[in-house]
């Protein structure tokens, strides 16, 4: 009987993790309701910033200008460009949203006419290290304006 008992709780307390970790969320991402690539907003330290589906922050480049991008060979490798046709999601505004060529050809999704980018060194979703690298890279706003300022650190100050 007592391994019985045993099993029966070593059960109960695997359905209580599981559903005490699902209950936890995904860094404030919601599960989006479209067929393809998205973007989305996602609440962030900053405030409420551009992500991908994946929670993946986005990025500007204010080297860019809008409706051309500058970001490439070397540059392209830390900041990956944000592909093709994107769908827009949460409060994202689909007027905003568009693409354009890039030199090399292939098609960069848009915010507000500005190329949007990844930062390679972002791991996973929600992370910042990109923001304000040699300040020119910053976050987005769903208005589509780059967000200039810096996460406090643990210590409250200014990180990275």
């Amino acid at each position: 009987m007592k391994q019985g008992t045993l099993r029966v709780g070593s059960a109960l307390s695997a359905l209580m993790v599981a559903g005490a970790l699902g209950a936890c969320g995904d860094n404030g991402v919601d599960e989006l309701d479209v067929d393809g690539p998205a973007v989305q907003t996602t609440d962030s330290e900053l405030g409420t910033i551009l992500a991908d589906a994946e929670g993946r922050t986005l990025y500007l480049f204010t080297e860019d200008s809008p409706g051309t991008s500058t970001c490439v060979d070397e540059c392209l490798e830390a900041w990956p460009a944000v592909g093709g046709d994107v769908e827009a999601a949460g409060e994202v505004d689909p007027d905003l949203l568009g693409t354009i060529e890039r030199p090399d050809g292939t098609t960069q999704a848009t915010y507000n006419d500005w190329p949007l980018y990844y930062y390679a060194d972002d791991a996973a979703p929600g992370e910042l290290n990109g923001q304000g690298v040699n300040d020119v890279w910053w976050v987005v706003t769903p208005e589509g304006s780059p967000i200039e300022e810096m996460p406090e650190d643990d210590d409250g100050g200014v990180g990275y």
